[in-house]
């Protein structure tokens, strides 16, 4: 039987074998489907589409960076070991985490960091960001996830983006006691930045 050499075919391939090895698990199963994410010993991702524009394949390939890297770098146990009460506090720490695990992948790879742009971008686009109403409170995790993703990659946010971001940015730069500086320095040490996070939540 031929092999299957089409564009389609090709960029699967290439997305899975990139995906697998940014997971740092080398017994993981890339597959692709509906329910994009990371479970127990296989990773599912987005089948992209046969024809597919540019901004897509980005798209794409930043969903797959983002599952992998949480793979790589995210310690369940660590994470609910600091996880406050309550839903708003809960929603904060757990940007926050998801703020540090993608910023590893941006500052270790450009072409991944654009991928995650071009995801958070669509994000802020679509939903609930993208008419231009946000109630402050319910934009809070968001919104400091984004302080957080600019301040640990020195990378300028989308316009998108840095508009939630915006909304809150001098009340947690004021309030929060140097704290998103203190987390610059421990993005590889989630237990130490967990810990930062929840103080700086209360």
């Amino acid at each position: 039987m031929a092999k299957d050499t089409t564009p389609q075919e090709l960029f699967k391939q290439a997305l899975a074998t990139t995906t697998k090895a940014m997971s740092a698990d080398r017994d993981v199963e890339v597959g692709f489907g509906n329910d994009v994410g990371s479970d127990g010993e296989t990773i599912t991702l987005r089948l992209p589409p046969v024809q597919i524009s540019a901004v897509l394949a980005a798209r794409i390939r930043g969903e797959a960076d983002a599952v992998a890297l949480r793979r790589a770098h995210h310690d369940p146990s660590a994470h609910f070991a600091n996880r406050p009460q309550g839903d708003l506090p809960r929603r904060v720490y757990d940007a926050a985490e998801q703020a540090r695990i993608e910023s590893l992948g941006a500052n270790a790879m450009r072409g991944t960091a654009d991928n995650l742009d071009a995801v958070l971008d669509h994000r802020c686009q679509s939903g609930e960001f993208a008419m231009g109403t946000e109630d402050a409170e319910a934009v809070l995790a968001p919104a400091l996830e984004f302080l957080l993703r600019e301040k640990l990659t020195g990378r300028a946010l989308p316009d998108s983006a840095r508009r939630v971001a915006d909304i809150w940015r001098e009340k947690v730069e004021t309030e929060t006691g140097g704290a998103l500086d203190q987390l610059i320095g421990e993005p590889h040490n989630q237990p130490e930045f967990s810990r930062i996070v929840r103080n700086m939540i209360r």
